[in-house]
């Protein structure tokens, strides 16, 4: 209570704004860190756990899922009873949840802890940005976002890095544990120093058949396409939740169109800088997350890094992005959110290129020129995108116009890594099997079973059956130049599907470059005015 109450004597007309986004940014980072921070200890955690392909896949997925489907439901909620009330809220979810996960002695317990968590970050997400959107004034808010771009990235970047050190010298729970001590921060900063804020309109409500529907169908939109990369395009589940995804959109749709006052206002996609700028949102997560799952897998399998090195080698794209976010964020004003954002997206498209460079034999400098390029291109989209998305909608809306950006980000990460994934597995695949050499080995009979294990999928390619435990016993009756073999024709098919995936990525990205320019328009919305009652009324600093 002590460093609260210090912490709210210095707050004042002048500084109100910096602290509510220091504020933000610290719970922000602990969400965004929880991405992919767990993903290196998954082995240790299915050793201790003993869990199967499908626990481990879900310890990852009930986060995510739970994360994209309930944005829109927070923001709302935020801006009807109190942004930064449901800030806390989530706050005090997501740290306790973490503990509970840190001492998870069962698979399910710790899948059931890992769905809370994102319950919890569903709130940080969204009402993080609403609350920097009301602090600041339009033409500061470029600034304020850029900085806030910065730490959502670095958060991403740093998942891997802080997770793979964590298991390497202590344990898998340590990496919940961290948790703790950055939420009970966030609290105190928040509780202290942030104002409260709603909309005060009296346009919004709580709509609880729009939510029920809305929240559904992204959950199940969600489902189908993490798990399509596993089972997929063509399952019956995955063409089952799809379906069940589009009925309920549609239901959905109808519902808000007969409500009267909507949790998410249509209304919203009539701007085409709104719909524009969601488009970004979508397609440079897309991008983002397929590189993140093909660059881990490609520095750890093919080049034998571990799971700490290959987290160090997304430092130049970390770097670029936290030194040149701010940057771009105060040329909002100057330059213009289309201009920014079209430009950042041609870099970024020609980054995907450079990425070609990454071969079975190329070195890390040899990619070092991709991700420096790839840093500066996403600078000058993540600020510039933020901006035009607030300043689309009045000042009012802002919590449940950036859940739906969240949402459609989060949507973004899981589409890019089960479309990308699943075209990797293909092309890896069928090269690694076409290959001569292993076609060769088919008949050679103690060879057949780590042949037909390694052919299996993008998971097992290059030195994983060198090192990998698992597979002692299906190496153990090869000679060196089998296992030569084997390993550099995974590798070789590895390295092809990868290049597919960017050539993909590429391609989208420039078109979309294309399209945000022409649907981007750099005009602020006006807010909407409040009740007479209410007009006056002017929220205190730690209210």
């Amino acid at each position: 209570m002590a460093s609260r109450t210090r912490l709210a004597d210095r707050v004042n007309d002048d500084n109100l704004k910096w602290f509510t986004l220091a504020a933000a940014c610290i719970a922000l980072f602990m969400a965004i860190l929880d991405n992919l921070v767990v993903n290196v200890a998954l082995p240790t955690i299915s050793q201790e756990l003993n869990a199967g392909p499908t626990d481990l896949q879900w310890i990852v997925s009930a986060y995510t899922i739970v994360f994209a489907s309930l944005q829109i439901t927070t923001g709302g909620l935020g801006d009807r009873l109190g942004r930064k009330r449901w800030f806390l809220i989530g706050v005090v979810i997501f740290t306790v949840t973490s503990a509970v996960a840190a001492f998870a002695n069962t698979i399910e317990l710790l899948i059931a802890a890992r769905a809370l968590q994102g319950v919890g970050a569903a709130f940080i997400m969204p009402l993080s940005l609403s609350l920097i959107s009301d602090a600041f004034p339009p033409e500061e808010r470029g600034k304020a976002l850029g900085i806030w771009s910065a730490v959502s990235i670095s958060g991403l970047a740093f998942g891997p890095i802080v997770g793979g050190t964590i298991v390497e010298y202590a344990s898998w729970n340590w990496v919940f544990l961290i948790n703790i001590p950055i939420g009970i921060g966030a609290f105190i900063v928040t509780s202290a120093v942030v104002r409260e804020s709603r909309d005060r309109s009296g346009t919004v409500a709580t709509d609880i058949p729009g939510t029920v529907l809305v929240t559904g169908a992204i959950a199940a939109l969600a489902y189908a396409l993490i798990e399509a990369g596993n089972r997929g395009w063509t399952d019956g589940l995955i063409l089952a939740s799809f379906a069940v995804s589009a009925v309920l959109f549609a239901a959905f749709v109808i519902v808000e169109n007969r409500t009267e006052k909507p949790m998410v206002p249509l209304s919203f996609f009539r701007s085409s800088t709104f719909t524009g700028a969601n488009l970004v949102a979508f397609a440079i997560s897309f991008l983002i997350s397929g590189v993140a799952f093909s660059m881990t897998l490609y520095q750890q399998n093919v080049h034998g890094y571990s799971p700490v090195q290959a987290g160090l080698t997304l430092l130049p794209l970390v770097i670029t992005m936290m030194v040149c976010s701010p940057i771009s964020g105060s040329l909002v004003n100057r330059i213009g959110s289309a201009k920014l954002i079209a430009l950042g997206m041609l870099i970024t498209g020609g980054s995907a290129l450079l990425f070609l460079r990454a071969d079975v034999g190329a070195s890390f400098i040899d990619i070092v020129p991709a991700l420096v390029v790839m840093g500066l291109g996403n600078s000058l989209i993540f600020a510039p995108m933020t901006t035009a998305v607030l300043n689309s909608v009045s000042t009012d809306k802002s919590g449940v116009a950036s859940a739906v950006n969240g949402a459609v980000r989060e949507t973004g990460f899981a589409f890019g890594i089960a479309l990308l994934g699943t075209i990797m597995n293909r092309v890896y695949q069928d090269r690694y099997n076409s290959n001569n050499a292993i076609e060769a080995l088919e008949a050679n009979a103690a060879a057949r079973p780590a042949v037909d294990t390694i052919g299996e999928g993008v998971n097992y390619a290059g030195r994983i059956l060198e090192e990998d435990t698992r597979f002692a016993p299906l190496r153990a009756p090869l000679d060196a130049s089998i296992l030569d073999t084997i390993v550099d024709a995974s590798g070789r098919a590895f390295v092809l599907g990868m290049e597919r995936a960017f050539v993909i990525s590429s391609i989208a990205i420039v078109l979309c470059a294309g399209l945000a320019y022409a649907l981007i328009k750099d005009r602020v919305a006006q807010r909407e005015p409040a009740p007479a009652a209410e007009a006056g009324l002017a929220p205190s600093v730690g209210d």
